[in-house]
């Protein structure tokens, strides 16, 4: 499988889990400038995914946050780990919970 298809399938396994939560997600083509856009209650914020093989540099991570920041939204970073899926915001590392909104100040 290659590269782009373990990643939008990430993509998919993400959106359908906040789906479940009751969340209207919006996924980016092509992946940028973010991949999935998540709302609920009045609240929105940003989602980047990264799969095992992939990670998120400096530089990317500055971008993440800049996007963040203009939007007024966190970002929540994505990233499977032996089929398992982690959920942080990137700004403080905290872990995230969709189930939970105040996990995200």
């Amino acid at each position: 499988m290659s590269n782009y298809e373990t990643g939008r399938r990430l993509e998919y396994r993400i959106r359908d889990i906040f789906r479940r939560e009751g969340y209207l997600v919006i996924r980016a083509a092509q992946s940028k400038p973010i991949d999935l856009v998540c709302m609920r209650d009045g609240r929105s914020f940003l989602i980047e995914c990264k799969t095992d093989r992939s990670w998120l540099g400096k530089d990317r991570k500055k971008e993440l946050l800049g996007l963040a920041e203009q939007a007024g939204m966190p970002i929540i970073l994505a990233k499977r780990k032996r089929r398992k899926v982690e959920l942080t915001n990137l700004a403080d590392g905290k872990m995230f919970d969709p189930k939970n909104l105040t996990a995200i100040p």
